[in-house]
């Protein structure tokens, strides 16, 4: 166990890269590529895994949404546990409770066993993503935090990419391996992030270091890190000849000291407002409808609503989920950049407008491949406006601040939208068709995309924003 009063490692902001990833976010990324290798593993299994418990459709769909459902109920008290413990414990238990109720799938032996071990999965899934996106926020270098959101949603596609095939490979064994991989890929992922990331105070001198470092490229810096400036503790202290008081350190729990950022406090800044309506848009179009109602669009335009000649539909499906994948990464290994060196709003809002373009127009694709096209189109709009929102949001909170249930609220918007948007959009299907389906879910993304617009001034209160905040 580590000593909470070690003295942190040295960082010289003379000597250190400026554009260096922190090891601790390394360690975080590296996390994220398994749990969504994990995922991408089960995700095509679970339907077809429910029904062999004589499942209905519904009842099938049922255990898809119990995650998503928890998810949304728990997100509250996943912020306010990430306040009172810290990231590092929350995000550890919630690894190992998803990693328990997998190995519970696995060995199910009703449905009911099967559902509820599914709902239990999303009380531990929100805690380490509400985790994960704190430790994010909080230990990004400022002038960083798009590349690195980037990187996260980078990992966690490739990784959704990499999970299938390997459930293909797992196929022979039946479809209850993949889940008892899926519980130890969890329980690896867990037990990485508690051992080898950096204590807390080792994780922040990095950061200032990093932060320092591009100070000083830029003409800016002193050379002289936060904390090794004088509080105003120890002034104090120094002027009353009183020693001063040792500072709390939350480096063996992971939990840290500083204050917390309120709900209220959050929605003063408008891109924190533009980023819950565009985080529900995005739940409900690009993780939603995306994975609902694009494939049955796509198996229709195949067979001419021949749903018995199943091979194309398949095969239309399975090439437009791809497309759209690719699209996303390779958009992504730019994408952050160009959000910290153009802005947030700039990038969030051309990326909303593209994928609320591509969905409008999706029900009017008369062939295959103009379909598959616009899938691509709707991956690089996801992959130009989520590391910029995300990113915005980290702005709002800032390094100084601990930011659990602003984070919670955020993460809760997205899962709101994906329970609701497949629900509202099937339904408009059956009764109407697929065109008016498409046309509502793609202006949802372009509707937030002018909370964005470049003609829209940013505003936020001085007195509760870093100093060197500017809503751009």
């Amino acid at each position: 166990m580590r000593n909470p009063a070690k003295t942190p490692p040295v960082f010289d902001p003379r000597t250190i890269d400026p554009n260096r990833v922190p090891t601790g976010l390394k360690v975080l990324i590296a996390a994220s590529f398994m749990i969504a290798v994990g995922f991408g593993l089960v995700a095509p299994v679970l339907p077809n895994y429910a029904q062999n418990f004589n499942a209905t459709v519904t009842m099938a769909t049922m255990v898809v949404s119990a995650l998503a459902i928890t998810r949304l109920i728990f997100a509250p008290s996943a912020g306010q546990m990430i306040t009172r413990w810290g990231e590092r414990p929350v995000y550890t238990i919630g690894m190992l409770i998803v990693s328990v109720t997998s190995f519970m799938i696995a060995f199910a032996w009703d449905y009911w066993v099967l559902l509820g071990s599914r709902a239990v999965a999303g009380i531990g899934s929100v805690m380490f993503t509400v985790s994960a996106m704190g430790l994010l926020v909080r230990l990004s270098p400022a002038h960083m935090r798009g590349r690195i959101s980037g990187y996260y949603a980078t990992a966690f596609l490739l990784g959704n990419l990499l999970g299938p095939v390997i459930a293909s490979a797992l196929a022979p064994f039946g479809m209850r391996a993949p889940f008892i991989v899926y519980g130890f890929s969890l329980l690896a992922a867990g037990l990485i992030v508690w051992f080898l990331m950096p204590s807390q105070a080792a994780l922040e001198a990095e950061r200032d270091a990093i932060m320092e470092a591009a100070a000083l490229a830029e003409g800016k810096g002193t050379g002289v890190l936060p904390s090794a400036a004088p509080s105003p503790a120890d002034t104090q202290a120094g002027a009353s000849g009183k020693a001063a008081k040792p500072a709390a350190s939350g480096g063996a729990a992971g939990k840290s000291d500083l204050p917390a950022m309120t709900v209220r406090d959050a929605l003063k800044f408008s891109n924190y407002r533009s980023a819950l309506v565009s985080n529900w848009a995005i739940g409900w179009s690009v993780f939603g409808v995306q994975s609902s109602i694009i494939p049955l669009a796509a198996a229709y335009l195949a067979t001419g609503g021949d749903m018995s000649n199943s091979v194309a539909g398949t095969l239309l499906a399975s090439l437009a989920m791809a497309t759209n994948s690719f699209g996303n990464a390779l958009t992504q290994t730019f994408s952050g950049r160009f959000s910290d060196r153009f802005g947030r709003r700039v990038m969030a809002f051309s990326g909303l407008l593209l994928a609320g373009s591509a969905v409008t127009f999706m029900g009017f694709a008369p062939v295959a491949w103009v379909f598959v096209s616009l899938t691509a189109c709707l991956g690089i709009g996801a992959a130009f406006m989520g590391p910029s929102i995300q990113a915005a949001v980290s702005d709002v909170i800032g390094t100084r601040r601990s930011g659990g249930q602003v984070l919670a609220v955020y993460q809760m918007c997205s899962d709101f939208g994906m329970i609701l948007g497949p629900l509202v959009a099937g339904l408009i299907a059956d009764a109407w068709g697929f065109v008016p389906a498409f046309i509502m879910s793609g202006l949802l993304l372009v509707a937030a995309a002018f909370t964005w617009a470049p003609f829209r001034k940013a505003r936020w209160p001085k007195d509760i924003a870093d100093a060197d905040y500017t809503g751009r």
